[in-house]
């Protein structure tokens, strides 16, 4: 099965940048990858690059959408996106949990297994 990732854009910060207020410079994201039972969870900020004057959006009306296709956008050059490195570690971590889940935990033959702890008797009333 293949991981499926998902975002949550937990806050960001700004600044004036070419006459431009309040542009978005780093996002706090928690990526999560999943694949089947398995999953992780991994929070992270992400700096990003110079505003385009032609393509900005005043922040009053970003959506959590829009910063994700930022931080997960298609490299222009030979530089990776930003979300890259962490996907990998996260699928890297996930697939290690799915073989965990794919174990059976047994007890230690040496251990004795625990007692059964004892019923208390019903009370009347």
């Amino acid at each position: 099965m293949a991981i499926v990732y998902s975002y949550k854009v937990n806050g960001v910060r700004v600044i004036a940048e070419g006459g431009l207020a309040d542009v978005v410079k780093e996002v706090e994201v928690t990526v999560t990858g999943t694949d089947g039972a398995a999953k992780f969870d991994l929070p992270t900020t992400i700096k990003l690059g110079a505003a385009d004057p032609g393509s900005f959006t005043a922040f009053g009306d970003l959506t959590e959408e829009q910063i994700v296709t930022w931080l997960d956008a298609p490299p222009t050059s030979d530089v990776p996106t930003p979300l890259e490195g962490i996907k990998a570690h996260i699928a890297y971590v996930v697939a290690k949990e799915a073989e965990k889940l794919a174990m059976e935990a047994k007890p230690l033959p040496w251990v004795p297994a625990p007692e059964p702890a004892p019923v208390a008797p019903p009370t009347a009333e």
